[in-house]
């Protein structure tokens, strides 16, 4: 959102803000944007647009953003339950054959909510962020305007061996954490974050 609110292809009005939030602010009321699927790399789109694209009628765009909402106050309610931030996600829907809104996605996984616990991401946003700390990351929108095909762009280094073990406890952890099963037995979450934040410090 920052990104794009920089770069003028976003305006606070589009948001319903009065001023740019600072990073890592939390917003008053949840905000919903909508974002393409069906392309190379996914594309923030307008909410008519969306609408106009998924072929919805205004009730059925509508329910779509009442579930969405609902979504969200469940899994934020959950993860305040265990000491974690939900600070963002994603949702995807379809359309039924008797044209329902159905919530086709898993939301609530660490691939599609960036939740955080004592400040540090349970998910893959801690591998983007070490890549980018040091200076690895693939330069996705400089390719995307230079028209170079995804089977084109260039591997991403592999990770540091030490990344492996300690992201699989991670998930394990926070899978246990929000299911209550002890299916892995891993650390706790406290243990288990706190081994990735000395990893990425280093």
């Amino acid at each position: 959102m920052h990104r794009r609110l920089a770069e003028g292809t976003l305006a606070l009005p589009d948001l319903g803000l009065q001023a740019v939030p600072a990073v890592g602010e939390k917003l008053e009321h949840p905000l919903i944007e909508y974002a393409t699927m069906l392309e190379a790399t996914n594309r923030f789109i307008g909410a008519p647009q969306a609408r106009r694209l998924a072929g919805l009628s205004d009730e059925q765009f509508r329910e779509m953003g009442d579930i969405t909402m609902k979504v969200n106050e469940v899994i934020t309610g959950h993860a305040s339950e265990l000491g974690l931030s939900h600070c963002d996600g994603k949702a995807e829907y379809l359309v039924s054959g008797d044209a329902r809104i159905v919530l086709a996605d898993s939301p609530g996984t660490p691939d599609e909510s960036r939740l955080m616990y004592g400040g540090v991401h349970c998910g893959k946003q801690v591998l983007r962020d070490w890549y980018m700390a040091h200076g690895l990351e693939v330069p996705v929108q400089r390719l995307i305007a230079d028209g170079v095909p995804r089977s084109q762009w260039p591997k991403p280094m592999p990770l540091p061996p030490g990344f492996v073990p300690l992201m699989s406890d991670m998930y394990r952890s926070l899978s246990e954490a929000w299911t209550g099963e002890r299916t892995w037995k891993a650390p706790g979450l406290q243990a288990a974050t706190q081994a990735v934040r000395r990893l990425t410090s280093q």
